[in-house]
């Protein structure tokens, strides 16, 4: 029993059952002119006369235009592209499939074109692979209409060789760890690599860079140097270029002179502030001079960056593209702070009160995640009242009800989320600063003496950054009506910390205008 044919397979079927056909018809007896298969009038096949073995594809097609013979919707065309498979070149089928493919049945690549229209258009790609045979080789289309053939193309394609991009990467890379630096020194960075593979014979020069952090938005740590051969790009990475280097396949190298890593002085810690990375390659003379304009030091420096041998190293190298620089601060703490809020006024009074998150230091409270903040204000109203409106600026990202939950997780208890009536969420606060979010509320009872509370916490995610907090007893305060409640702060415990989830994060851009739909129960509701 044959195997059930795809969507490709049938219509393959059906056209070589077409073409069978023709042949016995035309074996029975000749056809008259009239029922001769129309023959394409214009035929324009989109193949390059060379490709690269690179591996990288390219979008080829095929248009055929009939004349006023072709009745549109009443023939069925095909092309048969016939090439020798050993030579590295491939053609593939489009990712929407474009009425080409390879027919697994035959190993052919066909394209096919049912009740086809007039013009008929084909694509496909095509791609040499790498260590493709180079030279010239031979392919045949053959086109058919009602399983006749009516046009047939010939042509080569050269495969030309992949001499590569200009970059050489013969070195494996290792990562490198600092723990236990004091916020305000530089480090000295200087991580090992091994050259895996000779040089090229065409290498001009070995290129070091080491990045900033890439995917911290604090700007905690990052690299300078002060040597002719390098080139400072402030806060962003530090590339070097040498040109007095050897070649030992099999040997470990280091920096002979570091680079240095500076962290922020109010960096708090213990935290990797820097999560970097690093790349060592080689450049032929044509790279060398379009990335640098040449070797743009004076060779004769005492002042340079260079390489050397590392006799017993204690590296992993495992990495062509990329090393990791990892620098841990030590402890340093910030002191998050929130004041108490008391609203005044009788039923139905508007009153704008305003949220505070304060720094005491030493250290800042600096962004670590995208999204709407590193830190929130989580706000229990007291009874008696219900929030109109926040508004927020860039520094601001207020959320209630469902959305909540999406950044305030596991480490905040179901009761405790169930409490609340909304966050607000911010990015950062420097050691000593602090800032305030205006909340127009209304009262609605203004007998009601059970207080709320607000309270200031630093979102966490998978213990990262961790927590840094040296006084949660003034991380929470008490939100009041008429001074109801005895005006008392709620007890406050040891400091929450949260998980921020990214899957829920949105960037809110300009001014966040946010009407909140849940109130605060009355003093006469039934507790829930």
């Amino acid at each position: 029993m044959s195997a059930p044919k795809n969507r490709f397979g049938r219509a393959f079927a059906r056209t070589a059952a077409a073409a069978g056909a023709a042949a016995l018809g035309a074996g029975a007896f000749a056809l008259p002119a009239s029922a001769q298969a129309p023959v394409p009038v214009s035929v324009d096949l989109d193949i390059a006369s060379e490709v690269v073995a690179d591996n990288e594809h390219h979008l080829g097609g095929l248009t055929l235009e009939f004349g006023e013979d072709f009745a549109e919707g009443e023939h069925d065309v095909t092309a048969h592209i016939d090439y020798d498979t050993g030579s590295g070149l491939r053609l593939l089928q489009t990712y929407d499939w474009d009425g080409c493919g390879l027919y697994a049945d035959t190993g052919q690549f066909l394209c096919i074109a049912e009740d086809a229209d007039n013009p008929v258009e084909f694509a496909f790609e095509y791609k040499a692979l790498v260590g493709a045979v180079e030279g010239v080789h031979d392919y045949t289309v053959t086109v058919d209409v009602d399983g006749e053939t009516v046009e047939t193309i010939e042509g080569t394609v050269e495969v030309l060789p992949y001499e590569g991009d200009g970059y050489g990467r013969p070195y494996l890379l290792g990562n490198a760890a600092y723990d236990g630096v004091e916020p305000g020194s530089t480090v000295d960075v200087a991580p090992e690599f091994l050259q895996e593979s000779a040089l090229s014979a065409n290498a001009e020069a070995v290129v070091v860079t080491t990045w900033a952090p890439e995917y911290l938005p604090h700007g905690l740590a990052w690299p300078g140097a002060g040597y002719d051969n390098c080139i400072v790009n402030e806060g962003v990475n530090v590339t070097c270029v040498v040109t007095d280097f050897e070649d030992l396949p099999g040997t470990v190298f280091t920096f002979d002179t570091p680079i240095g890593y500076t962290v922020h002085e109010s960096a708090p810690g213990p935290v990797d502030v820097c999560d970097c990375v690093y790349e060592v390659y080689t450049v032929g003379a044509d790279r060398l001079e379009a990335d640098f304009g040449g070797v743009f030091w004076d060779e004769g420096s005492g002042d340079l960056f260079g390489l050397r041998t590392v006799s017993e190293p204690e590296s992993e190298f495992v990495d062509e593209f990329h090393g990791n620089i990892d620098i841990t601060t030590s402890q340093q703490l910030y002191d998050l702070t929130t004041e108490a809020i008391d609203v005044k006024g009788g039923n139905g009074d508007e009153v704008t009160v305003k949220l505070r998150a304060g720094n005491e230091g030493p250290a800042g409270a600096y962004s670590f995640f995208d999204g709407p903040g590193s830190y929130a204000v989580l706000v229990e109203l007291p009874e008696g009242v219900e929030v109109v409106m926040t508004v927020g600026g860039d520094e601001w990202n207020c959320f209630e009800g469902d959305e909540m939950g999406s950044y305030l997780d596991d480490e905040v208890t179901e009761e405790r989320l169930a409490e609340l009536d909304f966050i607000c969420m911010f990015h950062e606060l420097s050691p000593g600063s602090d800032q305030a979010m205006p909340v127009d509320v209304k009262v609605t009872d203004e007998d009601a003496d059970g207080a709320g509370s607000v309270e200031v916490i630093a979102l966490d995610y998978e213990d990262y950054p961790g927590d840094f907090e040296s006084d949660p007893k003034d991380n929470k305060a008490a939100f009041t009506l008429n001074g109801g409640g005895s005006g008392r702060l709620p007890t406050t415990g040891t400091s929450l910390t949260v998980i921020y989830v990214a899957a829920g994060a949105v960037l809110v851009a300009g001014v966040v205008l946010i009407v909140l739909g849940r109130r605060r129960k009355t003093a006469g509701a039934v507790a829930e």
